[in-house]
């Protein structure tokens, strides 16, 4: 019997700059693989991206939120 990898995801949102409503920045997804160990991957969505006032997303302080 093999151990499936347990996988979790979250959508992320920003309140930019000069705003005063949230927009989605992008999805956090979160992988345990079968021998324990996480691995954690930030996506960027296309319409955030595409945004004039965008801005990064420290990825520290993202996982540090969780």
């Amino acid at each position: 019997m093999t151990s499936r990898p347990f996988r979790d995801d979250c959508y992320v949102y920003m309140t930019l700059p000069g705003e005063t409503e949230a927009v989605t920045a992008g999805r956090f997804e979160l992988e345990v693989d079968p021998r324990g160990i996480p691995h954690g991957r930030y996506v960027y969505g296309r319409s955030y991206l595409s945004r004039a006032d965008a801005v990064e997303l420290d990825p520290v302080e993202l996982v540090n939120r969780l």
